[in-house]
């Protein structure tokens, strides 16, 4: 019982780096989504 702090801060530290860690990604995603937009316009207009 006296290990239940240290367990309950390591749990909680991981789901917080997995949330960074996915927050970070949609960031990129995103960025990529529209960098692809971006792109196609350049294409269509180009045409």
């Amino acid at each position: 019982m006296k290990n239940l702090d240290s367990v309950l801060a390591a749990y909680l530290a991981g789901w917080a780096i997995f949330f960074v860690y996915y927050i970070s990604v949609a960031q990129r995603m995103s960025t990529l989504r529209e960098e692809i937009e971006r792109l196609k316009a350049q294409l269509t207009k180009g045409k």
